[in-house]
């Protein structure tokens, strides 16, 4: 090898490792920014992280996120259970469906069963509502009903950066 192409080489070698080192100094730099201390709470698997972001985006301070991640994470658990039941009578009315000759009979009572379900599902999800926005300021708690307001519930899904145009107050400050 001569000496032009070791050079080239070794160039190219030098470009590409610092191509390498912008590329993982770009991906710690975006990703998101830590929520504080985790908070171990039973059952808040689902909530913890959800529960961070629409904290930090309502505005509640540090001391009080940890009451409003145990109270969205009480029902938690019975509300995966609905959810669970939910999928599985929704997929129960699909073969009802895809038979060759549908029973009429069989397919309405399975939309009613399905009905009655999303109504327990709904519920569930208000009270829940209700019981972490009872642990919010009442500035917080207009803050989390506009946010609720503007996905309307469930709260399924509750990012940082709230939905498509919605945005926080001046007196929350931006992550």
């Amino acid at each position: 090898m001569s000496g032009s192409s070791l050079k080239f080489a070794l160039v190219l070698s030098l470009a590409f490792n610092l191509a390498v080192i912008g590329a993982v100094a770009y991906g710690f730099a975006r990703r998101p920014a830590p929520g504080g201390p985790r908070v171990p709470v039973e059952g808040a698997e689902l909530a913890g992280g959800r529960c961070a972001h629409l904290c930090r985006a309502i505005g509640v301070p540090p001391e009080r996120r940890v009451l409003f991640t145990r109270a969205m994470a009480a029902s938690s658990e019975g509300m995966t259970q609905s959810r669970l039941r939910l999928v599985e009578a929704r997929k129960q009315l699909a073969d009802l469906l895809r038979a060759p000759e549908p029973d009429e009979g069989a397919i309405m009572a399975k939309v009613d069963e399905i009905s009655a379900l999303q109504g327990e599902l709904e519920k569930a999800l208000v009270q829940r509502l209700l019981k972490a926005s009872s642990v919010l300021s009442p500035e917080e708690r207009e803050r989390l009903m506009q946010f609720v307001g503007h996905r309307g519930i469930p709260l399924r899904g509750a990012g940082g950066r709230g939905p498509r145009g919605w945005e926080p107050g001046p007196e929350v400050v931006p992550r």
